[in-house]
């Protein structure tokens, strides 16, 4: 049974509260107002600025990918779909599928928005909730700190994934697909009009397939309903629904660099090598996520909108790690562990939108409260390698464990956490001519705790963290349009994260990492929207980063990152048959301060390709070919460091990728094949350290049959 917290009741109601009252107003006037249309209610909010400004006249980095190119190029996941996006790099670890990680402009990140708000998880743990990418409309990636607006993110930006919503018109997809590593995909995908004031969506997805390693796979059941109802000319109402079911999913499993990136004694690992053992090699996560959006119109410039989501996931893993590299290159020491972690907690934002014209200016603001507070709890156990079988890498095995006599026992962690935060922004979003002024500013509260019990060989102990963090975050953001389609921009915008701990030198608690950017840009879009082109130069520092010396001993506060950039993006329609997409980044990231190990100051963080660049295009054929769709792709990813001492580089690679389909009106059919790393060339996708190295993606191919109806 969902829990009922007194910490989200206040603002939940108030806002509903405020929204009743100027629904009652409003009907005293609606005799004399015009019918004000839903779909103006339903009308674009771009990540960017929680507003309905195009992403083209935002003064900011976002890159949007809409449902049309999410079937061009076939993309089955976030992570999947995200290759062909400047300023990110995705896939550093592409065996894995428990979560979807990526950098953004440098910066890590694991967590996504869904519907502009946050997937609750269990942060610096495991259980990450994600959303199929059949069931998502498009993709937003805001590029930079984003604070302002949505409070606590990493400082390279947020990737937010659009819900599909109902429609008025009768529409329905059923799809299988097939393909290698065993893959059966079914999905439905069905909507349409309930009712003159009421229209409905159910989508469904079944998915089975092989894991890239040996003995892993992925199981995958998603179903997610929603309704619309127009309760009035002027309020909406959508109640959605999403529930998960991964009964198998792959978690992180590392080999050493050693046979990897470097020759062992026994040559290289073969790229489906697995470091673990089937008999603990499980993850399984479930997730149920309940919610609605409500939107009025208070008048013909004022409207109020409100999103909610309850979630409850828990995620139980069972799975190795190694620590110190191979014994003459060959035996790895290995530990089992176990993780069993669950969290329910809700999030809801309330926004107040308004039009107000002050002379020549025009001021489109918006007035925001959000919150979110979870509790969850983590078990954790660990053999910290007593009696754990060791792994002959140049004969593996990966049937040696007695999962009875593992002694999980030896470690204990138990961890109780509870997460609130609540958060108030405002936004004036001012247009004069052909001028457009940003200004953002957001004031967030954070506080958690966490109740730690251990035992280590049979020694209990414990210990409680407690945050208590407040930060203010602004956004400054200017652009000026030209008559020839080109736009100038430039921002300033700040983020924040609330770090636990104490610093072992001034012994006072931790302050919130913050961070802040300058950035320069053009955008570009032809007079008839064929072509479409932005650049962007930025200079970006993450201060206040906990360092610590090599042993761990120390910690303190003064660390700092900074990353430089340029990304590029180019779509273009060249002919009427053919269109082109491309993208390049170029990235200069560095530690610039770290006084508890200085010989990674000047370096390079893990995870980060400095350089990297794609090309994709699709071609659609006419005449005697008519129906027939070839798309290509080609991506480039630059080198990246083992470790953070860069004492050794991870090669740069180039992968190819292709996508057909044929669509068959008189049947309304549609038949799909698809290709990802067509080449199949043999990689390492990257490293943690020169320990803990991950092969990239093989070579996969499916093939699909669509029906529309």
């Amino acid at each position: 049974m969902p829990k009922v917290r007194k910490g989200w009741v206040y603002p939940s109601l108030s806002a509903l509260a405020i929204a009743v009252a100027a629904s009652s107003a409003a009907q005293e006037q609606e005799d004399s107002l015009e019918h004000i249309e839903v779909n103006a209610m339903q009308s674009y909010r771009s990540t960017a600025t929680k507003s309905s400004l195009r992403p083209i006249d935002s003064p900011v980095s976002i890159s949007v990918i809409d449902q049309e190119l999410l079937q061009l190029r076939q993309a089955d996941s976030v992570s999947k779909a995200l290759r062909y996006t400047s300023g990110v790099t995705t896939e550093s670890r592409p065996t894995i599928t428990i979560f979807d990680q990526f950098t953004i402009r440098g910066f890590t990140t694991y967590q996504t928005f869904y519907d502009g708000l946050p997937l609750l998880s269990n942060n610096s743990w495991n259980l990450y909730p994600q959303v199929d990418a059949f069931a998502t409309e498009s993709l937003e990636i805001l590029k930079g700190p984003a604070s302002s607006l949505y409070g606590l993110v990493p400082p390279g930006g947020l990737v937010n994934q659009v819900a599909k919503y109902p429609k008025d018109d009768d529409e329905t997809l059923v799809r299988a697909a097939f393909g290698s590593d065993s893959l059966i995909e079914l999905g439905l995908d069905t909507t349409g009009a309930l009712s003159d004031n009421a229209r409905y969506r159910f989508v469904a997805l079944g998915r089975n397939r092989d894991g890239y390693q040996d003995t892993t796979e992925t199981e995958r059941y998603t179903v997610a309903p929603s309704v619309t109802v127009d309760i009035s000319k002027a309020t909406e109402l959508t109640l959605s629904a999403y529930y998960q079911d991964d009964p198998e999913l792959i978690p992180s499993t590392s080999l050493p660099g050693i046979g990897t990136l470097n020759e062992a004694p026994y040559g290289k690992l073969d790229v489906s090598s697995y470091a673990g053992d089937e008999n603990w090699n499980s993850f399984s996560r479930e997730v149920l996520m309940l919610g609605y959006k409500l939107n009025h119109q208070l008048n013909e410039d004022w409207s109020i909108l409100q999103k909610f989501r309850y979630t409850d996931a828990e995620a139980l893993q069972q799975n190795t790690y190694h620590t110190v590299e191979p014994t003459d290159g060959i035996f790895l020491a290995r530990s089992a562990y176990l993780t069993d972690e669950e969290i329910d907690g809700v999030t809801v934002d309330t926004q107040v939108a308004g039009f107000v014209q002050t002379g020549d200016v025009s001021h489109s603001l918006l007035f925001g409260i959000d919150y979110q507070d979870s509790d969850s709890t983590v078990a954790y156990r660990d053999t910290l390698g007593t009696d754990t079988p060791a792994l002959d890498l140049s004969n593996i095995d990966n049937n040696l464990f007695d999962v009875d006599a593992l002694p999980l026992d030896f470690y204990q962690e138990d961890h109780n956490i509870d997460i609130e935060q609540i958060g108030f922004y405002l936004q004036d979003e001012m247009r004069f001519g052909k001028f457009t002024l940003l200004l953002n500013g957001r004031y967030d509260q954070f506080e958690s705790t966490d109740e730690v019990a251990n035992v280590y060989a049979g020694t209990p102990y414990g210990s409680t963290t407690e945050i208590d963090q407040n930060e203010f975050s602004g956004r400054v953001a200017a652009m000026y349009t030209f008559d020839s389609g080109w736009r100038m921009y430039a921002n300033y915008s700040e983020s924040f994260e609330p770090v636990s701990g104490v610093d072992s030198q001034t012994g006072e608690a931790f302050k919130p990492t913050t961070a802040d950017q300058i950035e320069i840009g053009t955008k570009y879009i032809s007079d008839n929207g064929a072509t479409t082109f932005s650049g962007a130069y930025f200079e970006l520092t993450k201060q206040n980063v906990v360092v610590n010396t090599p042993d761990f001993a120390l910690k303190t506060q003064n660390g700092e990152v900074e990353s430089k950039g340029v990304e590029l993006e180019l779509s273009t329609q060249i002919t009427k048959a053919l269109s082109v997409q491309a993208n390049a980044t170029f990235l200069d990231m560095e530690v610039t301060d770290n006084p508890l190990d200085t010989d990674i100051v000047g370096k390079t963080p893990v995870w980060v390709a400095e350089e990297s660049a794609s090309v994709w295009a699709n071609y659609f054929f006419d005449d005697a070919l008519d129906g027939l769709m070839l798309g290509a792709g080609v991506r480039y990813v630059g080198e990246t460091q083992a470790d953070k001492y860069n004492s050794q580089v991870v090669p740069s690679y180039t992968l190819l990728d292709a996508v057909l389909s044929y669509d068959i009106p008189k049947y309304d059919l549609k038949l799909t094949g698809s290709v990802s790393n067509l080449t199949d060339k043999e990689y390492v996708g990257a490293c943690f350290d020169t320990n803990n190295c991950w092969y990239g993606a093989q070579r996969r191919f499916e093939v699909g049959i669509e029906k529309r109806f």
